[in-house]
This record gives structure tokens, C-alpha cells and sequence, in this order.
């Protein structure tokens, strides 16, 4: 029997497979070994906080946020497959997104025209009416 976790898996507020929620990540640099550093300016970085970067991996597009300098995983935005209680969120229709996230927060955001939830810390990109992408942090 296969027990391994399908990458990624997402349990919300806690971690993406082994990449915890504001926490450092001990294993950073081979982490990175296979994405490359997306340059934001400065100038969008709050001065009294350490600077997030961001790295995206060459095969899926997925992203994920650090700090710089502590290695703190801030969150990341999944493009090829999202597992969350075993099922995968990409491809899924906003009725079926809806089924499995069973929230009572669901809201769509006018301003950057997706779906949000909360209390899962979570937005969730729509296109051709299917879950093309979800942000979570």
C-alpha cells in the first residue's frame, strides 16, 4: 500500500508537504536547487519587515514565497496539481471547488477576480471556469 502524500499536498494554515507555514525551512538551498530567484523591486517590500522572495520552479510554474534572509515559508501559488483531503483542486469547477472545501467563507474577490476563502488563507484563480491556479499562505 502506497502511503506517500502526492506533491503537493496542502493542509491549510499548516503546511505544503514538508514546507511549513511561517517557519523556516531547514533543507532551503536544496529546495531552490532546481527554481530560479524572481526579482520584485524593493521599493513593494513593507521597510519594517524582512523582504520576501520568490522562486519558481522551470517545469510547473509554481511558485513559492520566502523570507530572504530567515528562510520563513510564506506561502506559494500551485499551477500544476493542489491536493487537499486527497483530491486534486486544479481542474476542478467553482460547483466542485465549492463541494470539496466545504467552507462557509467562499467570496469572490472583484478586485483580483478570484475566489477567496479565509479562514483556509487561500485564492483560487479561475479560468475557462476550471481552478487553473490557488494561491495559499
Amino acid at each position: 500500500m502506497n502511503t506517500k502524500e502526492p506533491l503537493w499536498t496542502w493542509i491549510p494554515n499548516v503546511r505544503l508537504n514538508d514546507l511549513y507555514f511561517e517557519k523556516p525551512y531547514t533543507e532551503f538551498e536544496v529546495f531552490i536547487a532546481d527554481k530560479y530567484r524572481v526579482n520584485y523591486s524593493e521599493e513593494l517590500a513593507d521597510v519594517d519587515e524582512e523582504e520576501e522572495v520568490v522562486y519558481e520552479s522551470d517545469s510547473e510554474d509554481d511558485s513559492f514565497r520566502f523570507t530572504e534572509e530567515t528562510h520563513i515559508f510564506m506561502g506559494a501559488e500551485i499551477w500544476s496539481n493542489l491536493y487537499y483531503k486527497g483530491q486534486n483542486l486544479i481542474g476542478l469547477t467553482v460547483r466542485e471547488l465549492k463541494a470539496v472545501l466545504d467552507v462557509d467563507d467562499l467570496w469572490w474577490n472583484k478586485k483580483y477576480s478570484c475566489y477567496e476563502v479565509d479562514s483556509l488563507n487561500a485564492m483560487f484563480w479561475i479560468e475557462n471556469k476550471i481552478v487553473e491556479s490557488v494561491n495559499v499562505r
